[in-house]
């Protein structure tokens, strides 16, 4: 039976597709349906409430599950806390550590881990973030230590240049598929992102 698996497109429109290889026919209109999906979901979401000073919350928790989602995505899984043997927080350092995005920011495993038990964990589990991590807007850089000594201390996160930051990743993703290139692990994107994809589409 035919879901909706984005604004424009059914389960139906992807299965039909077929794309059992990165040189299948019919990969450009696999990647507008993948690209459709993320903006029906994750991105027109976040366009609708982020010029709000009090969207804060929302649009950070919608970005992190954006990026486990597109972490998915690139290593062809149903569940990144599977692939990860339960230490989750490892998802998100490969995330950052692997993005020309973020990596500068999100230097070293301490930073990466404490974004992901006290906004992510904090932002799904608990409503709010932990410890002394903060949400803001119009700060010099993306991401402060609370403590320079002390990564588990807190960091302040601008939500704007982190989302924005965001958009670009996805974009690269995007252009990666396109040019059917490799993940940072060396795997096919284009392969894995079917994978995904059938997942989510085939009952």
């Amino acid at each position: 039976m035919p879901f909706k698996i984005s604004k424009k497109y059914t389960n139906i429109h992807w299965t039909e597709l077929n794309l059992v290889t990165d040189k299948s026919d019919g990969w450009i209109n696999g990647i507008s349906i993948i690209k459709d999906r993320f903006n029906s979901r994750f991105f027109d979401q976040i366009n609708n409430v982020k010029i709000d000073p009090f969207s804060g919350f929302i649009v950070m928790s919608i970005d992190c599950l954006l990026i486990e989602t597109l972490m998915q995505f690139y290593l062809g899984v149903d569940d990144t806390e599977f692939n990860y043997k339960g230490v989750q927080w490892k998802a998100f350092r490969d995330f950052f550590k692997n993005s020309i995005y973020f990596k500068s920011e999100f230097k070293t495993n301490s930073i990466c881990k404490t974004f992901y038990t006290q906004f992510r964990c904090g932002l799904l589990h608990q409503a709010q973030t932990k410890k002394k991590s903060l949400i803001k807007i119009n700060q010099p850089k993306l991401l402060k230590l609370i403590n320079p000594l002390d990564a588990g201390a807190g960091l302040i996160i601008d939500r704007v240049q982190f989302h924005d930051n965001l958009v670009l990743e996805f974009q690269h993703f995007i252009q990666k598929l396109k040019d059917n290139e490799n993940n940072f692990l060396g795997n096919n994107l284009r392969i894995n992102a079917a994978l995904k994809m059938n997942l989510l589409c085939i009952e």
